[in-house]
C-alpha cells in the first residue's frame, strides 16, 4: 500500500539537511560530457559519475547522511542493514567515520566477488535466504527482537535525503538541464535527486531505469501500489529484489518521476560496453542504467541537454571481461 494518508515528506529540505550535514564527507562527483551520446540524441549529454563517489556507489550519500544523524546511544544499540553488496560497503565506511562496526545481512545468492570484497572491510556478515529481498526482511525482523537500529537502503527518509545530495550536485553542476535519468531498485536515489531537481525546476523530466528481471519499482507505480513479485538474477544485481511494503518511496516517486524505463541483460551489457569503449570507464551493471535507457528512448529526448547518472563501479573483473571481449 501506499503512505497517501500521511503528509508528504519535504524532499528539498531532507536533501539540504543532508547536504549541510555531509559536505565534508561528500565532495561533489564530476559531470563529464559525452560527445558520442550526445551525437546518438542530437542533443547534450552529460554523464553524472557517482561510481567516483567513495566506496564507488552513490550509496554512500544515504549511509553518510543516515549514520552521522544517529546519536552515540544509537550507535551503542548496534546497526544492521541489508545489502547486495554497495550499501554494505557504504554503511561499512560510515560507522568506520563513527569509529563503530555494522552487522551486514546478505542473501546466499550474492556474487562471490561481492562477498569476498565485504569481507575484506571487517564487516560482520551474516548469509541468509535465498535473495536480497530475504535478507532485507531477516535483517529488519532481528533489529526488532534484538532492539538494534536497522538501517534501510531506501526506505528512510534521512537515507533518501543523503540520496538527493547527487541531484542537489547536477542542479549546481548543470542548472538549465532538461532531463535526468538515474538507476533504480528501491528508489532512494530516483525519488531524493528527483525531488530536489522537480524543486529546483519543474519542467525537468526525471527518469527511472530498471533491469527488465527485477522491475518491481515500475510494477508498484503503474498499480499505485507495492507490488510482490518474483524477480530473476540481473546484471544489474544492486538494484533487484523487492521493496518495503510500506516503503516510502513509492509515493515520491508517483510524484516526481515521469516513467521508469526496462532493460533486458543484453542492453545493460551493450550500455556497460559502451561506457568503456567511448569513455573508459569500468561500471557494474547498475551504473550503466541510466546510459541504456537514455539509448532505449533516445528519440524522446532529441534536442534536450540531459544528464545520466553513472551510479557505481563495483563489478566483478571476470564478468566486465566477458562484456568487453
Amino acid at each position: 500500500m501506499t503512505s497517501g494518508s500521511n503528509p508528504p515528506l519535504d524532499v528539498p529540505r531532507l536533501v539540504q539537511e543532508a547536504h549541510e550535514r555531509c559536505r565534508e564527507y561528500l565532495p561533489p562527483t564530476p559531470l563529464e560530457y559525452s560527445p558520442y551520446l550526445s551525437g546518438q540524441i542530437d542533443g547534450e549529454v552529460w554523464l553524472k559519475l557517482d561510481s567516483m563517489q567513495r566506496t564507488a556507489s552513490f550509496k554512500f550519500r544515504g549511509a553518510i547522511n543516515k549514520i552521522l544523524s544517529l546519536s552515540e546511544e544509537e550507535l551503542d544499540r548496534g546497526v544492521v542493514t541489508a545489502s547486495t553488496g554497495n550499501y554494505a560497503l557504504a554503511v561499512a565506511e560510515a560507522m568506520r567515520i563513527r569509529n563503530r562496526s555494522a552487522r551486514i545481512y546478505v542473501a546466499r545468492d550474492l556474487e562471490a566477488s561481492r562477498l569476498d570484497l565485504l569481507r575484506t572491510h571487517g564487516l560482520e556478515l551474516v548469509v541468509t535466504g535465498d535473495g536480497a529481498w530475504d535478507a532485507e526482511k531477516e535483517a529488519r525482523r532481528v533489529a526488532a527482537e534484538e532492539d538494534r537500529i536497522y538501517v534501510s537502503p531506501y526506505n528512510d527518509p534521512v537515507v533518501v535525503g543523503g540520496q538527493g545530495t547527487c541531484g542537489y550536485e547536477i542542479s549546481r553542476q548543470l542548472p538549465d538541464l532538461d532531463a535526468a535519468l538515474f538507476a533504480c531498485g528501491g528508489g532512494g536515489l530516483l525519488a531524493g535527486s528527483g525531488g530536489w531537481l522537480k524543486s529546483h525546476n519543474p519542467a525537468i523530466e526525471v527518469f527511472g531505469v530498471s533491469p527488465a528481471n527485477s522491475p518491481v519499482m515500475r510494477e508498484s507505480m503503474l498499480a499505485k501500489k507495492v507490488m510482490e513479485m518474483k524477480t530473476y538474477p540481473t546484471l544489474a544485481d544492486t538494484c533487484a529484489g523487492g521493496v518495503d511494503l510500506d516503503t516510502i518511496t513509492l509515493d515520491l516517486c508517483l510524484r516526481y518521476v515521469e516513467e521508469i524505463f526496462l532493460l533486458t541483460e543484453e542492453e545493460i551489457e551493450a550500455a556497460i560496453r559502451l561506457l568503456f569503449e567511448e569513455h573508459r570507464l569500468v561500471v557494474e551493471g547498475s551504473g550503466a542504467l541510466s546510459v541504456g535507457g537514455l539509448l532505449k528512448r533516445a528519440g524522446h529526448f532529441g534536442g534536450k541537454k540531459v544528464v545520466a547518472t553513472v551510479c557505481g563501479r563495483n563489478i566483478n573483473l571476470e564478468v566486465f571481461k566477458r562484456i568487453i571481449r
